[in-house]
């Protein structure tokens, strides 16, 4: 290879470099600002906790409380951003263990992003649509979302419904998870080991849903407080998925980062190697002719 080309290889992994560090420094920008940000939901949790003393609902008769469809609504959670690694794909996997060996008229998939929109159909499988999280859309999407799976719970087109998405740990790891998103009876069974049992406590319910006289009917009830459920668990699941993002992206290219560092010292030894070559090359053909001249000289002498 000419010392031209291996300094255009040069010119062309340095920037390479510089490019990846700076893609590298904004994700890790992203993610501590949005970590200073992220709204926590405990003040919420323990009001919501705090209802469910008051009144036990587990044994109520409605579709947002107790299973009354055997199709699973599966929500998958992916990101349309580049350099992630296989974030995406751990999240597919989770979704699709989920589903195990039903049917496709027993499950109903949910997929947010165009990514797993993509792999999805490749799969040949039906599924509803919704964009990828945009940071500055998250309530509104996460409001969308909501609509949809209550309702489809409602019509009862879906019974139980699990919600797969990447959650991170640090901001060098994340891990891929799939939660009970409704009924509401499963996740705040006592018995059972959800957010609200947790808060909750020992301690005893004031009273049954049948011996508390209430101004609004149980279902408008059952139907409102589903929907606060929803909408805050998927607003804090979608900020946790745009943290996961900016995290694997940084370690990503971080990886990445290390690989053209190790072809850029390469490519620089050979720039080094080429020139000192090409001294080299050059000094003895001066030094060549320099001799030739000296032994014409010599000879015209004689």
């Amino acid at each position: 290879m000419h010392l031209n080309e291996i300094r255009k290889e040069l010119r062309f992994n340095a920037e390479l470099l510089h490019l990846i560090e700076t893609l590298k420094n904004i994700a890790g920008a992203q993610y501590h600002v949005m970590e200073k940000e992220k709204r926590r939901f405990d003040q919420f949790m323990d009001a919501f906790s705090g209802f469910f003393r008051v009144v036990d609902m587990v044994e109520v008769a409605n579709p947002l409380v107790r299973v009354v469809s055997d199709v699973l609504g599966v929500v998958i959670v992916t990101s349309d951003s580049g350099f992630m690694g296989g974030l995406n794909q751990g999240v597919l996997r989770a979704a699709m263990h989920a589903v195990g060996g039903l049917t496709p008229d027993r499950f109903s998939l949910t997929v947010i992003g165009d990514k797993g929109a993509t792999a999805i159909a490749d799969r040949g499988y039906r599924f509803k649509f919704f964009p990828g999280i945009a940071q500055d859309r998250i309530y509104e999407q996460a409001v969308e979302v909501r609509d949809h799976v209550v309702r489809e719970v409602l019509e009862r087109r879906m019974g139980k419904v699990i919600l797969a998405y990447p959650r991170p740990l640090s901001f060098t790891s994340q891990r891929v998870e799939a939660i009970n998103l409704l009924p509401c009876g499963e996740l705040f069974d006592r018995q059972a080991r959800s957010e609200v049992s947790r808060r909750a406590g020992a301690a005893r319910f004031i009273a049954e849903a049948g011996k508390v006289i209430v101004e609004s009917s149980l279902a408008d009830m059952l139907e409102y407080l589903s929907a606060v459920w929803v909408t805050s668990k998927l607003f804090e699941v979608f900020e946790d998925s745009k943290l996961a993002e900016f995290s694997a992206r940084a370690m990503h290219l971080d990886g990445s980062q290390q690989k053209v560092e190790k072809e850029y010292k390469r490519v620089k030894h050979l720039a080094s190697k080429a020139a000192h070559e090409l001294i080299d090359k050059g000094m003895r053909e001066s030094f060549g002719a320099t001799k030739k001249k000296r032994e014409r000289k010599t000879a015209r002498a004689a």
